[in-house]
């Protein structure tokens, strides 16, 4: 597997935030959206390492959550090998939403899927038939920059049944109160929540 980084911080996003995780970011992304804070991981390049070699790293940390994030974590080919061997850890994988996460489906783990906006310049990426496979145990993330990503999730949303939990995230740097009274206003079941990382420790690599 082609790997980034290994670090321990706090979940900044998504139904976990707050929480103390491993994260686990591999390399190579088949998508470049306008706002990723994560272009250091977009190529796939440097040595590869065994999925031994990661049970042992993160086994130096202390929490029992694992997110595995990218990059783009489903262009790995020994991902699948990966996530059967680990034990003893809550596991989410963080996905983009282009790829087909069928095989995910069938893990005891946590889905975490974006469902790219109009602002990120990759919607017409994304694989509509993911949301049927997502459970409820999983999350589906939109991040919003404007009024017309807003539209464009809720239109998503109208038009699809879905069973994970929804996630409405502004872009960094966007106020959320916004986005918040927006929610409120149109009586959306969804969770709005911000980047937390970000709060705390703006764009530091790593954290």
């Amino acid at each position: 597997m082609h790997i980034c980084e290994i670090f321990r911080s706090l979940q900044g996003e998504g139904k976990d935030i707050g929480c103390p995780t491993v994260f686990l970011r591999t390399r190579g992304c088949n998508l470049r959206c306008s706002w990723c804070d994560t272009s250091y991981a977009w190529e796939m390049e440097g040595e590869e390492v065994s999925p031994e070699y990661i049970y042992g790293k993160i086994g130096e940390y202390s929490t029992d959550r694992l997110c595995i994030t990218g990059g783009e974590p489903l262009l790995q080919k020994d991902l699948y090998q990966l996530l059967d061997g680990i034990q003893g850890y809550r596991v989410s994988v963080e996905t983009n939403g282009s790829l087909d996460i069928s095989k995910l489906a069938e893990r005891n783990l946590m889905i975490s899927m974006d469902y790219k906006t109009p602002s990120s310049g990759m919607e017409d990426r994304m694989l509509n038939a993911n949301l049927g496979k997502l459970r409820s145990c999983d999350q589906l993330k939109f991040v919003i920059a404007h009024g017309a990503d807003y539209f464009f999730a809720t239109k998503i949303l109208g038009s699809n049944e879905v069973l994970a939990e929804v996630i409405f995230q502004p872009v960094w740097g966007v106020d959320i109160s916004t986005l918040a009274d927006k929610v409120l206003d149109d009586e959306l079941d969804v969770r709005v929540l911000p980047q937390l990382h970000k709060y705390i420790w703006g764009d530091l690599k790593g954290f």
